[in-house]
């Protein structure tokens, strides 16, 4: 019988993935990412291999170590996997028997904004929603943003969120774009809309974007960084607009959007690194965790943290109070 634990000792992931995928799109000391095969990804790169394990931030949601990799790609039984692994498997081996260089870390491409043709139609499409959204039809969203949210009028106007009305599952063709039908939440930095993203009011999938957009290369309120001012990194944009509502005066707020966005691109990068120190506060799951060991170890100024209770920074606000969040983020600034 096949000692299992023995097995996965001697395999490093991020050589059977590679066998099986082949060169990774970003490869770092400690980990690799590669496009994931499981949920046929054609946008970003969700899967990041370690060498005794693989997650995918992205659709699926999958995980496992060298066996589990063996059962799912390859179709095998566990007998099989193990079996497979104890046995001829020498093209494993490179990342733990030969002697080799200390990779050099790939340089991440600088992401760019989309065309200016798309920009032009998305900037039309957000400031109608935005009109939409302080007019009698965007009365039941606007309430969903103020009372289930928590954010005052005025922060909602000032980073231009919006509404499309709709039923959940409707888009609509705008301005040359699909539109999904929700709240709408532009991504604006450096004088560009990167994106648009829009919160379904129910369905599986509650967050969609405006096609065409790049959200996985931007970073959500990049034009609120404040130098020498601690940031504040979290995983939604509902987060980062309490932040910034609640105590811009103590911190720099931010969001990836997704955990399955980090690691976010290098552009913002040096930006980032203006705040000193990064505190990154992911959703309290499995997915959140990764994100946030992932950002750390790419930069290693961005700290992750832990809120005192609750999942995440606007779901504190809404429980604990202005006071409570503000008391957090100063111990954690040193304020």
């Amino acid at each position: 019988m096949v000692d299992a634990r023995a097995v996965k000792a001697l395999h490093d992931c991020r050589d059977l993935v590679s066998h099986d995928l082949g060169e990774p799109k970003y490869r770092s000391r400690h980990y690799e990412r590669y496009r994931c095969p499981f949920h046929n990804e054609q946008h970003g790169y969700s899967l990041v291999v370690y060498a005794d394990r693989w997650v995918c931030f992205g659709k699926c949601k999958t995980s496992g170590d060298a066996i589990a990799w063996m059962q799912r790609y390859h179709h095998m039984t566990f007998a099989e996997a193990c079996e497979t692994l104890a046995n001829g498997m020498t093209w494993v081996s490179q990342h733990q028997s030969q002697p080799k260089p200390e990779p050099k870390r790939e340089k991440y491409p600088l992401a760019t904004p989309p065309d200016q043709e798309w920009q032009t139609a998305a900037r039309a499409i957000a400031e109608r929603a935005a009109k939409m959204l302080f007019s009698e039809q965007g009365r039941r969203a606007m309430r969903y943003l103020t009372e289930q949210r928590g954010l005052k009028p005025e922060i909602i106007e000032q980073v231009g969120l919006g509404y499309v009305p709709g039923e959940y599952w409707e888009w609509r063709e705008m301005d040359g774009l699909s539109v999904p039908c929700g709240i709408t939440i532009p991504w604006y930095a450096e004088g560009s809309i990167w994106g648009i993203k829009v919160r379904r009011a129910a369905g599986e999938q509650r967050y969609q974007q405006v096609t065409g957009g790049k959200l996985r290369d931007g970073l959500y309120l990049a034009d609120y960084i404040q130098t020498g001012r601690n940031g504040l990194l979290t995983e939604g944009e509902f987060d980062a607009l309490i932040a910034l509502q609640e105590a811009y005066d103590l911190v720099s707020p931010l969001s990836i959007g997704s955990a399955s966005n980090a690691p976010y691109n290098r552009r913002w990068w040096i930006k980032s690194l203006a705040t000193g120190r990064v505190h990154v506060r992911m959703d309290d799951d499995e997915a959140g965790w990764r994100a946030a060991e992932v950002l750390h170890e790419l930069m290693p100024s961005c700290k992750p943290v832990q809120l005192p209770k609750w999942k995440d920074v606007n779901e504190f606000y809404l429980m604990e109070g202005r006071e409570a969040l503000r008391e957090w983020i100063s111990k954690l600034v040193g304020v």
